[in-house]
């Protein structure tokens, strides 16, 4: 179980409840969500991994859909350039990765939910579990394994999710060898100048077992440095 395989569930999780279907909000932030593109913008993701028992890393990549099939330029490795070695490793990981991009949570939030809190600027709904192939580690399909909270900002004319937070509801193993006993995800998303969301990071948290040694894993994404792209 490698951090980039992880890092596949970082930005997609979604959540179900025993409310009715998507209220009038959700379906306004699902239209807001499906607005946007993973290609309409260029931006650098700094990324930093922390695993028991191995040092930590730190990556820094460029993506640029405008580079035909090959969007992601690795920038550094803990501050120094990439080896071929290295390079060739991020090419066959960019390739089954998809972009992070505000426009994911159109996959589910339009699900069931429901509205926990409400205060003047946002409403904040739960998710009791995920939609089938929303979240897959491997052949694991653990959506139905996570739940969600997720606080829409209302403050302004276009509503959008501002905080999503994401949690294993019971242990679960995957890639065979390996137990997770819990998970947990933070997300977060700003509005740019020109009023459209993009994810502004994202934190991640494993403990479990592999081999049958105990441990955890925490991965910690950055996302700055905006540019449209079309």
């Amino acid at each position: 179980m490698t951090p980039l395989r992880l890092l596949l569930i970082a930005s997609a999780l979604m959540p179900v409840s025993q409310a009715a279907f998507a209220d009038a909000l959700q379906q306004q932030v699902l239209a807001g969500a499906k607005t946007v593109s993973a290609s309409d913008f260029t931006f650098t993701q700094t990324m930093r991994f922390e695993r028991t028992g191995a040092a930590a890393m730190e990556r820094v990549s460029r993506y640029d859909p405008r580079g035909g099939g090959k969007p992601w330029t690795l920038m550094k490795i803990d501050g120094k350039p990439p080896t071929p070695k290295q390079l060739a490793q991020d090419a066959k990981r960019a390739s089954r990765v998809p972009p992070p991009s505000y426009a994911r949570i159109a996959e589910w939030f339009g699900a069931p939910a429901t509205r926990v809190a409400t205060t003047p600027t946002s409403v904040t709904y739960r998710f009791a579990s995920l939609p089938k192939g929303v979240v897959k580690m491997g052949s694991y399909d653990g959506s139905a394994n996570t739940s969600v909270e997720a606080v829409v900002n209302t403050a302004g004319k276009v509503p959008f999710v501002e905080r999503a937070r994401f949690t294993s509801i019971a242990p679960f193993r995957m890639f065979v060898v390996a137990k997770i006993e819990r998970f947990v995800a933070n997300s977060t998303y700003r509005l740019l100048p020109d009023g459209r969301p993009v994810p502004t990071n994202v934190a991640t948290e494993f403990s479990g077992s592999m081999m049958g040694k105990t441990g955890s894993m925490t991965t910690r994404a950055n996302y700055s440095d905006f540019t449209p792209a079309r």
